[in-house]
């Protein structure tokens, strides 16, 4: 089950384009904290401006209080920190509340699949504070990389540490584009869907000291 948590009707028929059929629709904080109690929904795209809600700080209670439903928090003004409180919360996903409703789409699919769905900046902000709170091993790996190529994997630890394609392609002495074309190999190889979720893979390697 999806919930639409809106109270802009202009809002919500934008979202009911691209949601499943049959989403439930929450108009104020009230009926959306009615909903998570009996249904236990699946998905929920939060307004922040959604009536009751009390904004950002109260969204990340909520998130908080109904940790197995997946949240979407939707801005009217997406903001670089405002996303990554929001993630750093618990959030699923963060984006424009009037995003087109064909990338919506992709979000909802993204989201319910178990990925995290973010602009470009914000997961470059997430992946280097995946690599601050946690530096690589130095030693060889046993966390699947070892299923890459040597370049693959050097690529694949620089991304891990919050490195930018266009400085591994400094550091390199290769093209950015090659850089791209490692990557899409290092994606397919561990199954993962972006930087993040390599730069996931890369902190959650064992340590490798006395293998």
């Amino acid at each position: 089950m999806i919930v639409l948590a809106a109270s802009d009707p202009h809002v919500l028929a934008r979202w009911q384009q691209a949601a499943p059929a049959g989403a439930a629709v929450a108009r104020d904080s009230a009926s959306l904290e009615a909903l998570l109690a009996s249904q236990r929904p699946a998905l929920v795209l939060l307004d922040l401006q959604l009536d009751g809600l009390g904004g950002a700080a109260a969204a990340a209670e909520l998130i908080g209080r109904h940790a197995a439903t997946r949240v979407v928090v939707m801005s009217r003004e997406p903001d670089e920190d405002e996303g990554l409180a929001a993630l750093r919360a618990g959030a699923r996903g963060y984006c424009n509340v009037y995003i087109d409703p064909r990338l919506l789409e992709k979000v909802i699919t993204t989201v319910l699949a178990g990925e995290v769905w973010a602009g470009r900046k914000l997961v470059d902000r997430l992946v280097q504070m995946i690599a601050s709170s946690r530096p690589a091993p130095a030693g060889d790996d046993s966390g699947g990389l070892d299923a890459l190529t040597p370049r693959e994997r050097e690529i694949a630890l620089l991304v891990g540490k919050g490195v930018s394609n266009k400085a591994i392609a400094q550091r390199l002495d290769i093209t950015e584009r090659t850089v791209k074309a490692h990557l899409g190999a290092v994606f397919s190889k561990l199954g993962v869907t972006g930087r993040l979720q390599l730069a996931l893979r890369v902190a959650a390697r064992p340590d490798t000291a006395g293998h």
